[in-house]
């Protein structure tokens, strides 16, 4: 008999170290107790990215799920015994991240990293697009003016592309928005429509100018969700003209 068939454990057994090559399929649980839908830990403003970020990990590291969303960890080669339970487990949790962000949170996501099906693949795209725009609501007057005013003296020639231009215009945006400063969205939009003429075309910028004309009043009627549905239409405008999120995105940490 061995000589640790005893129900003392007053001296722990020493900690069973791994064998093997580790990958994001190691050690995952079984998908009968994936269970994480019970857990809600949303990101609303990119503010708080970082915290949110370090959420998400914990969560994910109590069920043994945490190596799925990091890129750095290899995955499984496609022929283990795992693949097929790591795809599934790894897809879940990129559906449950997703659902923990605000829709326009992942929409951006989605669009600079169109092919972020898989856990790790999401997580890196939201490192790099939220990333940009986390910035802590300091509240200072000065804080305040600099932020105002790196919205409103956005131009377009200071850029490359105007995809660069555009992502800037969305950054400078919702750091007004996390510092709470009020201000209406037909401001952004209007800089963006007016900078972006020559880049898209009258025909796309006119029928936008036509739909302001319609409201009853632009101030008012112009919402957030209508300055983000003109944003990603911009973008969508310049992919079908051949520039590609590759190309403009990386720059702007420049």
């Amino acid at each position: 008999m061995s000589a640790e068939h005893t129900r003392n454990w007053s001296t722990l057994l020493p900690a069973e170290r791994p064998t093997g090559q580790i990958d994001q399929a190691f050690q995952l649980p079984e998908i009968v107790c994936f269970t994480l839908y019970q857990f809600r830990c949303a990101l609303e403003h990119p503010s708080s990215y970082v915290t949110w970020r370090n959420d998400i990990y914990q969560i994910l590291k109590v069920h043994k799920l945490h190596r799925l969303i990091d890129p750095g960890i290899a995955r499984p080669y496609k022929d283990s015994p795992n693949a097929r339970r790591w795809q599934e487990m790894s897809i879940e949790v990129r559906r449950w991240i997703s659902w923990n962000l605000n829709p326009i949170l992942v929409r951006m996501i989605v669009k600079e990293i169109p092919r972020a099906e898989l856990a790790d693949e999401f997580m890196l795209g939201a490192d790099t697009v939220l990333r940009e725009l986390a910035r802590s609501p300091e509240q200072d007057s000065g804080d305040v003016s600099d932020g105002l005013f790196s919205l409103i003296r956005c131009e377009r020639s200071d850029y490359s592309s105007a995809r660069q231009f555009v992502h800037r215009i969305m950054e400078y945006y919702t750091h007004t928005l996390n510092m709470k400063m009020g201000i209406p969205p037909f401001v952004p939009l209007l800089l963006l429509l007016n900078a972006i003429q020559r880049d898209v075309g009258e025909a796309f910028v006119n029928e936008r100018y036509d739909q302001l004309e319609s409201m009853n009043n632009v101030a008012q009627d112009v919402t957030k969700e209508h300055f983000e549905n003109v944003y990603f239409d911009a973008l969508e405008h310049l992919d079908s003209m051949g520039q590609t999120a590759e190309e403009a995105f990386h720059p702007l940490t420049e």
